[in-house]
């Protein structure tokens, strides 16, 4: 059973810096949990770490979600209340914050364990891009990563938006740019068919290529499991020969994701030949 904790203030509290970067990665991403926050922060005291979380959970900036079921299973935060409050009062400092997508902070809690788990693994790869990009050149690779959230909103950007769209620019300013789409646990076919052909219509009416003026980005799609991997390979693939198309799509799963991180060595690129 899932337990939702947010405990009564009991004095006026002022938030730290770094608790401030907390709500902003949360709002970013949904969900995370102590070891995704804490990676984020770059910061190597977890006690720190816990002590911020107890207190945004007391103050009514967070609510912290843990599963009795499974032990030593890291709880899951989102958005309280008060962060509402707090990132629509100091938007314009913040930056890029959406007031119509702070009302869902009241709906988070009624988020299924299956939801929060996707927004939670996404955080997951991209903390992994993050291990990847210093890799990259000597560590002078660049990473630009954008959530659902971020892209709220962005004109002529495909709907629904991707789970991310993300840029990785090496040292001599080649970038190469990506959509990022998770499909959950078991989804039935059509869903998969019907997502591939947004994609194709999308690049077909050129919406990104006139208005981005960048080349359309690779494709990357997550499948939980490798029948489906196998389906959407085939379908794909089967679609490029019919339309004669230049989309380039990679895919992988779940499991090697988890595994490797998100990198070349868990990326199937589709091919018609």
């Amino acid at each position: 059973m899932e337990k939702t904790t947010q405990t009564k203030p009991t004095k006026l509290f002022k938030l730290r810096p770094q608790q401030i970067n907390i709500l902003i990665l949360i709002y970013k991403f949904r969900f995370l949990n102590r070891y995704h926050i804490q990676t984020l922060l770059n910061h190597k005291q977890r006690n720190k770490v816990i002590l911020w979380l107890n207190e945004l959970t007391g103050h009514k900036y967070l609510k912290r979600y843990y599963y009795q079921k499974f032990a030593g299973e890291p709880a899951a935060y989102s958005l309280g209340f008060m962060s509402r409050k707090y990132l629509i009062d100091n938007k314009e400092k913040l930056k890029d914050i959406n007031d119509s997508l702070l009302d869902r902070v009241w709906r988070e809690s009624t988020c299924s364990q299956k939801f929060k788990k996707h927004c939670m693994f996404l955080a997951d790869i991209y903390i992994s891009l993050l291990t990847l990009i210093k890799q990259i050149d000597s560590g002078r690779g660049k990473l630009h990563f954008f959530t659902k959230t971020d892209l709220k909103g962005v004109q002529y950007l495909i709907l629904p938006e991707p789970d991310a769209y993300f840029s990785i620019e090496d040292k001599t300013g080649l970038v190469k740019r990506y959509f990022l789409d998770i499909f959950d646990d078991l989804p039935p076919r059509m869903i998969l068919r019907k997502r591939i052909k947004q994609y194709f219509r999308y690049f077909e009416k050129e919406y990104w290529q006139d208005n981005m003026k960048h080349d359309f980005p690779e494709i990357i799609l997550v499948c939980p499991d490798n029948t489906s991997k196998r389906y959407l390979n085939n379908f794909i693939k089967k679609m490029l020969v019919e339309k004669e198309s230049r989309i380039q799509f990679y895919l992988s799963t779940r499991d090697m994701i988890k595994i490797k991180g998100l990198n070349s060595s868990v990326l199937q690129k589709v091919e018609t030949a």
